[in-house]
């Protein structure tokens, strides 16, 4: 005999096996008991629109003048990525806390690889048809190949920075080396994880120290970034909060949100530190982005985040936005400079820049709509014909490490 449950609209067989039923039952129950982290998905739609408009500054050169010096300047905006990489520290120790290695992994495949090998191979597509609409691109077999591979190569259209076809891909490079050590930690206790991650990322760096003036080891020190300890920063502040013991004061907490935005997007110019290394990483964005993280899950967790509902939306779609932000920005540069609007002023410049980003904003919903969720989808439903319930996965965050908005329990 089987027992067929429907959850929201999913319909789930499970065997005649009454410990297991009453296990999934009570898990789907803590999980609708649990909030969202609502206030996650608001920084993820904010790290995605800095990366758009970093790379939009530079659409049209003659504007870039009038926006580095009237609005925010190129210097800081990537680091958006930084507030993405402690994200997805936090979110992967959270939502996984009782997930099986192999399961973790094959989630994570689903939910990155998809839209990027999509996205990735309608870039190369594009190049050989119309290589004018990118600025910077190179097609060749042997690039497309490393980037659906994910290895990092010395991309002759970036400056020979480790960049794949589409430029953005490089962060996912990195997190899918975050989820391959992570895999192997899941094989630890919970209360054991960021410990040994720390041990693994420190040996790492400490290798990309050792190699840095070795010449043919660019690909080794890419893998061996200081920006690995963003990550741990993110599982660290994950291990106070499923300890329950994250308990910060609203009012400290905007501050470490206001600070860390100020680092982020301005590199604290009021200090000018003399750094370099490891030490300008930590103080220009991994701990900057720590506090950002940290001071929004301490706000939603006192009950005092507001409510916006676009703005969570653009959260779900942020993986969409990362990745298709570049054809957006592109279209923008073609329509403006097709429709004679290009004039060597301030107003045309902020003009463009609304534009453009209400265009990426317009495509990441599109590509989120009827891109990114029905694939996701039909994996999901082909994966869970051959699973059992699923296992408490932890409170029910989105996903973000670069990522688009996930359905109910999944990363």
């Amino acid at each position: 005999m089987n027992f067929n449950i429907v959850v929201g609209s999913a319909r789930l067989s499970c065997p005649n096996d009454s410990h297991r039923l009453r296990e999934y039952v009570a898990v789907q129950a803590k999980a609708r008991a649990t909030p969202q982290l609502i206030g996650v998905q608001y920084l993820r739609a904010i790290a995605a629109l800095m990366v758009a408009y970093y790379h939009g500054l530079d659409q049209i050169p003659q504007y870039l003048p009038y926006l580095n010096r009237y609005l925010l300047g190129k210097a800081h905006l990537a680091n958006g990525v930084d507030l993405f990489f402690v994200i997805s520290g936090f979110i992967m120790l959270v939502s996984s806390r009782q997930t099986r290695p192999g399961e973790f992994l094959v989630r994570r495949i689903i939910r990155i690889v998809p839209l990027y090998w999509v996205l990735t191979a309608m870039l190369a597509g594009l190049l050989l048809w119309h290589p004018e609409l990118f600025r910077a691109s190179t097609m060749g077999a042997g690039y497309l190949a490393k980037s659906l591979l994910f290895i990092p190569y010395a991309n002759p259209a970036q400056n020979g920075q480790l960049f794949p076809l589409l430029v953005p891909g490089w962060s996912l490079n990195f997190e899918m080396f975050f989820y391959a050590v992570f895999t192997l930690c899941l094989f630890a206790p919970l209360n054991r994880r960021v410990l040994l991650m720390g041990l693994i990322f420190s040996v790492l760096v400490a290798l990309g120290v050792l190699t840095r003036d070795i010449p043919y080891a660019a690909e080794i020190r890419f893998f061996t970034d200081f920006r690995l300890f963003e990550f741990l920063f993110g599982m660290a502040i994950a291990q106070v909060y499923i300890a329950g013991r994250l308990r910060i004061p609203s009012s400290a907490a905007w501050v470490l949100i206001a600070v860390g935005f100020l680092a982020l997007l301005a590199g604290l110019p009021m200090l000018q530190l003399p750094l370099g290394g490891l030490q300008q990483v930590l103080i220009e964005n991994a701990l900057p982005a720590a506090g950002v993280v940290l001071g929004t899950v301490a706000i939603e967790r006192n009950g005092v985040l507001p409510k916006v509902a676009f703005l969570a939306y653009l959260g779900d779609a942020s993986y969409s936005m990362y990745l298709s932000h570049v054809f957006s920005l592109g279209a923008a540069r073609k329509l403006w400079s097709s429709a004679g609007l290009v004039r060597d002023s301030v107003p045309s410049a902020f003009a463009f820049v609304a534009f453009a980003l209400t265009l990426v904003v317009i495509g990441s919903v599109l590509v989120y709509r009827f891109l990114e969720q029905p694939m996701l989808r039909a994996l999901q439903r082909r994966i869970g014909r051959r699973a059992v319930p699923a296992v408490d996965r932890g409170p029910r965050p989105m996903d973000l490490a670069a990522q688009g908005g996930s359905q109910p329990g999944e990363t």
